[in-house]
């Protein structure tokens, strides 16, 4: 009998139509004969029909996941020494634990490194088929022990005797003989303490209920090494069924271990910086182009070239390059690990979305791009960082970059094309000057740089006392008479007069400033509500947008509270409208932050509801004082379809609650008509008045007008 099998049967488990395709092809290729199965449900039926020598198995799937189908396998006769490497992109202990503790052999994480997967495979074969050999044949198993640095125990419960190999004394580093007698207990202090847990409740459980185990786990020797060992044991019973004893296999891996992770690491990694390699970043690229395809979203690939680094790097020699190179890529690395990027599926760290590819040569890879300016400001804020001064050897030097952006799928549909457009944008930003970015595109490079200087502009703006608070009136549709108004920021701009929120308000959530944005309309919201009532003006409600990133602020209620009570204003004249959207993050959370804003009185309203994703049983608990009817649900409204429904709806709903509910967008007598009769009567809209500036609404409020007057005007033309 051959000592190591060649080839073998291997059943490949995965939900991923094109990792199974790249998988079972590679192993075939192999020589491997390969069955797939596209679910664990699958997977355990295959198994039921034929033998297989090794399973590689998906951890996340719908329906039955990795881990059940390894321990339901562990629990079949012919599954209980199968090999199983598990497929996973959750690169973390706790996921990796219970891999393990499920009954995996080994795991393989994703990306898979297709060289190195056949290989692996071979090795589980060859595992398996030394583990094999010992189970049945004593006479082979001092030399198995002796191949693969594995050693073999035998707890004797009648007779309370532990014996042991010597090749699993050589593997604990210890003479127990000369130590004193060895007992289970002395065997298990030296696990390590992070594992020694797991390891005893697996011993006790095969000791009682005669359960078998594989387990991973860590050794201290006596000398301070750490070693990291394979353990398999199994019960012995006798005619009636009693467990007499307990046979172990432990194995040192330390080496392969070691050796896997050295290999991995300068297979995908830069020698030098230690970030991700060119055939790396490609892989992980590959991974987000498919997922971009079927999200229909968009991603960007930076190529960013340090300027004239040549020159620096012969002036100072290869060593300081070598360092300068060195505290740039850790720059990079710590600049780009924000919200620019989001998690791969599967899974890697962000750090790795980073590249250096060639020489000075960088690339970063973006991801969820909602516009092509925010892979301009990722860009931006790159030279920046790369910017900032340098200390080398005593003196201060400073470097610049010129940053290439190809976006898919617009630049390109595969990373070959992407990269090389990306490329060729670096040298037209580098022709353009130092420390610039160009897009592959001429006209999104334009229409970026506009954006990027908007703002720019629009942070000096918020300082700089360009903003203004226009005021839309909410109407009693059946009296005419004025019951609050909305407040809306608009830009005055020194050079393109006063702009709309639809022109700035995307652009500052995109940059970062919408915090701050919200901040100055708090303050000045508070400051026209002092003047007006100094004024002697009849005292109203003002409406205010609350953007989310202000409302998950921790001390959002008690920032509010305080900018209202510097201007010497209630709480209770402000109504603070939110997002379907907001208030289903973190519901829980939600619910206790617009408690604490209720407390200190300020009012709550649902702003565009029905057209986000709210749950009724939420929504019920959600301290609310207003529903807004979006105004997309009141165009419409009059032609009795699925809009009249739904606005009656969010009408009824409000009253059961006991909200007042708003339509928005009103701009037709009809529409107004229609809202009042069916029990709507508090409008807003173009029919009564658009956004207006303060002092037309002072004008407003000092007049008393009601609006029906102005309603019937309308009508009449």
């Amino acid at each position: 009998m051959k000592t190591q099998p060649e080839h073998g049967r291997v059943l490949l488990v995965d939900d991923d139509a094109m990792i199974r395709m790249l998988a079972a092809e590679s192993l075939r290729h192999a020589g491997f004969e390969v069955s797939e199965a596209d679910c664990g449900e699958q997977a355990l039926r295959v198994f039921e029909e034929s033998p297989f020598d090794l399973m590689l198995l998906d951890v996340l799937m719908p329906g039955i996941d990795g881990y059940t189908v390894c321990e339901r396998l562990r629990r079949h006769p012919r599954g209980q020494w199968l090999p199983i490497l598990m497929l996973t992109g959750l690169n973390d202990s706790e996921s990796i634990e219970r891999a393990y503790r499920a009954g995996a052999t080994d795991f393989i994480t994703k990306p898979i490194n297709w060289l190195l997967l056949t290989q692996r495979v071979r090795y589980g074969l060859r595992a398996s088929h030394a583990i094999a050999l010992v189970t049945h044949s004593q006479q082979r198993l001092a030399h198995a022990q002796r191949l693969a640095r594995m050693g073999s125990w035998e707890w004797s419960i009648a007779e309370q005797r532990f014996s042991w190999s010597d090749e699993l004394q050589q593997i604990f580093s210890g003479d127990w003989k000369l130590a004193g007698a060895a007992t289970p207990e002395r065997f298990l202090d030296m696990v390590r303490e992070s594992d020694r847990a797991t390891v005893g409740a697996a011993r006790q459980a095969l000791l009682f209920e005669g359960t078998a185990y594989q387990l991973t786990y860590g050794i201290d020797r006596p000398d301070a090494t750490l070693c990291e060992v394979f353990e398999q044991a199994v019960a012995v019973r006798d005619g009636s069924g009693r467990i007499i004893t307990i046979e172990g296999v432990t194995q040192d891996i330390t080496e392969r271990v070691e050796a896997q992770r050295r290999i991995q690491h300068m297979a995908l990694h830069d020698g030098l910086t230690g970030l991700a390699n060119r055939q790396f970043f490609s892989q992980l690229v590959e991974v987000e182009l498919e997922r971009s395809r079927r999200d229909k979203s968009a991603c960007a690939i930076l190529y960013l070239d340090i300027d004239h680094f040549k020159t620096v790097n012969d002036a100072l020699g290869d060593a300081a390059g070598d360092q300068l190179l060195c505290t740039l890529a850790e720059r990079l690395r710590a600049e780009v690990r924000g919200a620019d990027l989001l998690a791969l599926k599967p899974p890697v760290r962000t750090a790795e979305v980073v590249a250096r590819i060639d020489g000075d040569a960088f690339t970063v890879l973006v991801l969820e791009v909602r516009a092509a300016s925010h892979a301009a400001l990722v860009a931006e804020r790159l030279l920046k960082t790369i910017s900032l001064p340098l200390l080398l050897g005593g003196s201060e030097i400073v470097l610049t970059a010129s940053i290439g952006i190809a976006v898919f799928p617009r630049d390109g549909k595969t990373v070959e094309t992407l990269w090389r457009h990306a490329e060729q944008a670096m040298y037209a930003a580098k022709a353009t000057g130092p420390s610039t970015c160009h897009f592959f595109d001429k006209e999104m490079n334009a229409a970026a740089s506009v954006k990027l200087g908007l703002e720019n502009a629009l942070r000096r703006a918020i300082g700089n006392d360009e903003l203004r608070l226009h005021f839309q009136p909410k109407v009693d549709a059946g009296s005419g008479r004025l019951l609050g108004a909305e407040a809306l920021v608009r830009w005055q701009h020194p050079q393109r007069g006063l702009l709309g929120p639809d022109q700035f308000i995307g652009l500052a959530e995109e940059s970062g400033l919408i915090v701050a944005l919200g901040d100055w309309v708090v303050t000045a919201a508070a400051r026209q509500l002092r003047q007006w009532q100094d004024a002697g003006l009849p005292p109203l409600r003002l409406s205010i947008n609350l953007a989310s990133p202000s409302f998950l602020q921790e001390d959002i209620a008690d920032r509010l509270d305080d900018a209202l009570r510097r201007a010497g204003v209630s709480p209770g004249q402000l109504l603070l409208e939110l997002t379907e959207s907001l208030l289903m993050v973190d519901a829980e959370s939600t619910i206790a932050r617009l408690n604490r804003l209720r407390e200190k009185g300020f009012g709550l309203s649902l702003d565009d509801f029905g057209t986000g994703y709210s749950s009724l049983s939420y929504l019920k608990r959600f301290p609310l004082d207003e529903l807004k009817i979006d105004r997309s649900f009141i165009t419409d409204v009059t032609l009795g379809d699925k809009d009249a429904a739904i606005a009656l709806s969010v009408i009824e709903l409000g009253r059961r609650f006991g909200m007042q509910v708003v339509a928005e967008g009103v701009e037709t007598r009809a529409q107004a008509g229609f809202l009042l009769a069916h029990g709507c009567p508090i409008q807003q809209g173009y029919l009564y008045s658009p956004p207006i500036a303060a002092d037309d609404f002072a004008a407003l409020l000092r007049r008393g007008d009601r609006f029906d007057r102005g309603l019937s005007a309308q009508t009449a033309e």
